[in-house]
């Protein structure tokens, strides 16, 4: 009896015919490259301010810090209605001040100023598209128990 695809199919219902022997699979070229998807922006070019970013999730969160956020220095000299933030930071990207004079006034932006740009930085990074090497484990090569130590010590 000739055992066709369609009719092995019908005995394994669980298994799926294959389509190459997988002998033959160990001398095929790695197709890492290959299914790497084609990133938005390089790895030179992630800094955006938000309100100008390529992605419109970010651009979406600018206007919700726009609207929703006070002026640092508005609140701290207890102005009755204090300013919502526009001015966004040349250095971080991200909307911090009602103003360009308000940004220079304000000293405590300084401290923080770079870590909201590697904030930044890693937003556009997460969504550019490229592949995250930095996240990939090595398969085999990770041991989860020291093999000089027993594991039952009864």
């Amino acid at each position: 009896m000739l055992l066709t695809t369609r009719s092995l199919a019908r005995i394994r219902p669980c298994c799926p015919p294959r389509s190459s022997r997988a002998i033959f699979s160990i001398f095929r070229k790695s197709k890492d490259k290959a299914n790497d998807p084609v990133p938005i922006l390089s790895q030179e070019n992630l800094f955006h301010p938000f309100s100008a970013s390529p992605f419109p999730p970010v651009r979406a969160r600018s206007q919700a810090i726009q609207q929703l956020a006070s002026c640092p220095v508005c609140v701290a000299s207890h102005t009755p209605q204090p300013r919502t933030v526009k001015f966004e930071c040349p250095d971080c990207g991200w909307p911090t001040h009602c103003s360009e004079e308000h940004h220079r006034v304000d000293e405590e932006h300084a401290k923080y100023c770079t870590r909201l740009r590697e904030a930044n930085e890693e937003e556009h990074d997460l969504r550019s598209g490229r592949r995250i090497r930095e996240f990939e484990l090595p398969g085999a090569s990770v041991t989860l128990s020291s093999p000089e130590l027993p594991l039952n010590q009864s």
